[in-house]
């Protein structure tokens, strides 16, 4: 008979099981108001996106495939006329909706698209349960929210510096936290949710830096889907792999070769929440290149400047935004809308000769013709040491040079969306507008209004199904 003579200190609990407690114990009650007005802002901007997104080709395709599949028709196809689908479908469905503009919302301190990966998965199984309030949406997205940025936060180094692109990968976690949490999970089912997610964990840069791919614009529904199945077995008793995060065979150990900080995982737990300082996207295109454009527009506003009283406008940027500088030809617009969103070059050139960018310049091939053609030759640019720095997002610094000389410099370090720099309820409510007038099934103003004001009183609500009747 052999005895064990190990005196060892126990093994510190994996943070996924630190986690899941978090997730099982935290209520509507203990979240701070400042995460709570952030969420509700963050809800809409995502519908805002899924609508502006059921135009593409893609979609439609991933929406048919969602109805021949069949299965409990329980979950709204936003912006399909009240199709209802499976939740598994209607994740995989209007997931793939919400980038196809690069329009989402997202944390420029920790590399991630946050609400992306809540809402859908979160939205879906609390209309099939029914009789879920308000107050349940915004939590799940609240825990989801912060899970996501939290992990995507930890990781040390640049986002290239890794194969494995942050948003889906930690997204997923986000997306099963959601659903699992909209179920009423208990610590132990969070633990073995978040472990039957691992084996699900996919997404590269491929779908970045390679074209004539559907994967990056539909890449929320490809991954997300996977949360509500992880939950789901997880609810229904299954078991997932142990040491989720911290394990030798864990997520940072098998993605990110272990190099993370743990206390940005769970420091602060229930106290701060990543979930109130997301970003939300006034442009649609990469949230890298805003910093830039902010720049240029907020001296553009200050000088009251026209297009015509610009000779030039000077770019200073580092090496990740110079490999966004690129040509564009005409034409692009709409085979290569998708290519044009994380274009710097073409952004900024946008932004002075429309005073904006809007979302109609991807759907317009005359109207980015002519950006192309008239505003490109004016806008160059020049790299600087000063603009490499650890984070991914660099500051906006440029020199726009009038048509009487004068040379008027801009810097931006909080693009327009930080919570720094925020948008105003009025440019949120717009944006909301523009991308449901632009649906595949354009919404009258009416609706869309009584959408805006369901989610701004979405506490107020005793049945999620409030919000999504409205969702057609």
């Amino acid at each position: 008979m052999s005895t064990n003579h190990d005196t060892s200190e126990p093994a510190a609990l994996d943070a996924s099981d630190i986690y899941a407690e978090h997730l099982a114990r935290v209520q509507y009650k203990d979240l701070p108001e400042k995460a709570i007005t952030a969420v509700k802002a963050s809800i809409l901007d995502t519908l805002a996106c899924i609508y502006a997104g059921s135009t593409s080709p893609d979609v439609k395709a991933l929406k048919q495939t969602a109805k021949d599949w069949g299965g409990k028709p329980a979950s709204t196809l936003i912006a399909a006329g009240g199709v209802k689908v499976s939740p598994v479908n209607a994740v995989l469905a209007n997931g793939s909706a919400i980038h196809q503009d690069d329009y989402d919302d997202c944390h420029d301190n920790a590399p991630s698209h946050p609400t992306s990966a809540s809402l859908v998965p979160a939205l879906a199984v609390a209309e099939e349960m029914g009789g879920v309030p308000g107050t349940e949406l915004i939590l799940a997205v609240a825990l989801s929210n912060d899970l996501t940025c939290r992990l995507s936060k930890s990781i040390r180094g640049r986002i290239f510096d890794h194969p494995w692109f942050r948003a889906p990968v930690c997204g997923l976690f986000g997306a099963t936290a959601a659903a699992a949490k909209i179920r009423k999970a208990t610590a132990a089912q969070h633990r073995h949710a978040l472990g039957l997610a691992l084996p699900l964990v996919g997404g590269t840069w491929a779908s970045i830096h390679h074209h004539d791919s559907s994967v990056r614009a539909i890449r929320d529904g490809l991954n997300y889907h996977n949360g509500i199945i992880a939950a789901e077995l997880a609810m229904r008793g299954l078991r997932g792999d142990p040491e989720v995060f911290e394990g030798p065979y864990g997520f940072f150990k098998a993605y990110y070769n272990n190099d993370f900080r743990r206390e940005d995982v769970i420091g602060d737990l229930g106290k701060h929440f990543e979930s109130a300082y997301v970003s939300l996207k006034p442009w649609p295109s990469m949230r890298n290149l805003h910093n830039m454009v902010t720049s240029v527009l907020e001296v553009m506003k200050k000088n009251k400047l026209t297009f015509e009283q610009i000779s030039k406008v000077e770019m200073e940027v580092g090496k990740i935004n110079l490999t966004r500088c690129r040509p564009v030809k005409v034409g692009s617009v709409p085979s290569h809308s998708i290519d044009l969103l994380s274009n710097l070059h073409f952004a900024v050139s946008a932004a002075i000769r429309l005073g904006n960018i809007p979302l109609t310049l991807f759907r317009d091939g005359k109207m980015a013709d002519d950006v192309i053609v008239n505003s490109m030759p004016k806008v160059s640019w020049r790299y600087s040491e000063r603009q490499d720095t650890e984070s991914s997002f660099e500051n906006g610094r440029c020199e726009i040079t009038t048509t009487d000389g004068r040379v008027l410099k801009g810097e931006c370090m909080a693009a327009l969306g930080n919570p720094e720099n925020p948008m105003s309820a009025e440019q949120r409510k717009d944006k909301f507008l523009a991308c449901a007038r632009l649906a595949d099934k354009p919404l009258p103003d009416a609706q869309s209004l009584k959408i805006i004001d369901c989610v701004e009183h979405l506490e107020d609500i005793k049945d999620i199904s409030e919000l999504t009747k409205l969702l057609t």
